[in-house]
């Protein structure tokens, strides 16, 4: 008993001996509790009040996502540059707006969806209607207030993307998520689940197979983060360590990993894996102490605040730190009660799962008015299955994308696999929910 607790003190001491995760535990504190309010950087400036505003002009700041409350639309931030007025006329604007856009227009060029088309001016150039990062549009639009503001999307006329090295990274992008989308769709459901995994496009997850993941206790798998970017960067670091010495596989991973964050998009969580991801890089070049797991975390969270101050308001932000935090406080405490009556892998796992939902309970309660405590255990059982599943879809994208005609043997592949886990997790979506 005596020994137990000096380990308990150990790890203890060990959380409030770190200045990095003191730090980062004050600004929580603060900035949670409204004790030292956030300036959005991005809060829309315009003279003239949101409701006369008619047309936008300006740019995508983020790729549509499915809208969980309007089906039938996708939103996405919109960077302002221009505004009409009711009365034509004109006035200057700054920061970003939340969009509602119509999925008939989103899909416009989606396989297997909605196709429509849109008449420009005779004085503009037609361009397609890619609703992508860093696509120009001008917008007609109707403005909506409730629990909070929007902009509602009638009808868009594309400029395209702006003649820079910047926009023409974008418009690779673009087109790039459009090819795999593409890819995706000869691939059916399975395809639809390893598009959600890889792009955090949802547009072809069956509904069903979302909602089970939610009830689950799954939707962190859903949810791009660390391990997808950590899947993606360890198999470049596999090949680039057998092709070259151990420093230049590091860069390797690195590039995967940048790349990875730059096809899916800078979500909250996986902008905050990326973080940790290039302190440990640089720690690791520096050949500096190895940082520790939660040194590491509150870094990437005191810069994160820094550079995305609005991402702490975000859901996918709070769940993200709140469950690694989980994992490595409440969790090893799991661990270690656990460890002498398991199996030490079983034991990591149950105790790292049970960590990360119960730390991040509150959270969700808040949020979303239920927990659902069988994600301590489908956690377990379902990721190995994920990752298998991930490794094969990498492995079947990259020889579809070279050998065209292999596609239809990997959709057959795939689809076994998503089959299996299918199963599993609406087996553990029928368990009890607790609801507020």
């Amino acid at each position: 008993m005596v020994k137990n607790e000096k380990i308990l003190k150990s790890l203890l001491y060990f959380f409030l001996a770190n200045p990095v995760f003191l730090a980062a535990l004050v600004c929580a504190f603060l900035f949670c509790f409204d004790i030292v309010s956030i300036k959005d950087r991005e809060c829309f400036n315009c003279l003239f009040p949101s409701e006369k505003i008619v047309l936008l002009k300006g740019s995508l700041a983020s790729s549509p996502v499915k809208s969980s409350s309007e089906k039938k639309y996708y939103a996405a931030d919109f960077k302002v540059s221009e505004a009409v007025l009711d009365n034509s006329s004109k006035t200057a604007c700054s920061g970003t707006v939340k969009i509602l856009i119509p999925s008939e227009l989103v899909e416009k060029y989606y396989p297997g969806k909605i196709y429509t088309s849109f008449n420009v001016s005779k004085n503009e150039k037609k361009y397609p209607l890619l609703f992508e990062t860093g696509n120009n549009f001008l917008l007609n639009v109707d403005f909506s207030e409730g629990n909070f503001s929007f902009f509602v999307v009638k009808s868009a006329v594309s400029f395209g993307f702006s003649q820079s090295f910047s926009g023409f990274l974008q418009k690779i992008r673009s087109l790039c998520r459009l090819q795999f989308k593409r890819l995706m769709y000869g691939w059916n459901e399975a395809g639809g689940l390893l598009l959600a995994l890889l792009s955090g496009s949802r547009e072809y997850t069956e509904s069903l197979t979302g909602e089970a993941f939610k009830n689950a206790g799954l939707s962190h798998i859903l949810a791009l983060s660390g391990m997808h970017l950590n899947l993606f960067g360890g198999i470049a670091f596999f090949f680039g360590k057998r092709l070259t010495k151990r420093s230049t596989a590091d860069f390797f991973q690195l590039a995967a990993i940048i790349f990875f964050v730059w096809f899916a998009g800078l979500s909250p969580s996986l902008f905050r894996a990326m973080l940790s991801s290039l302190i440990v890089f640089f720690n690791s070049a520096l050949r500096m102490r190895r940082f520790k797991g939660i040194t590491v975390l509150s870094a990437s969270f005191l810069l994160q605040l820094m550079i995305f101050p609005v991402h702490l308001k975000s859901p996918a932000f709070m769940l993200s730190y709140g469950a690694l935090a989980g994992i490595m406080s409440i969790g090893q405490v799991i661990k270690f009660f656990m460890g002498k009556r398991f199996f030490p892998k079983l034991a990591s796992a149950l105790s790292e799962s049970a960590g990360a939902q119960i730390f991040t309970a509150p959270v969700t309660l808040s949020l979303f008015g239920k927990i659902m405590p069988v994600g301590i255990i489908s956690s377990v059982i379902v990721s190995p299955f994920v990752i298998i599943f991930l490794y094969a879809g990498l492995f079947g994208t990259l020889l579809s994308l070279a050998i065209p005609f292999l596609g239809g043997g990997f959709s057959v592949i795939m689809n076994v696999i998503y089959l299996i886990l299918k199963k599993l997790v609406l087996f553990f979506a029928k368990a009890p929910i607790i609801t507020i």
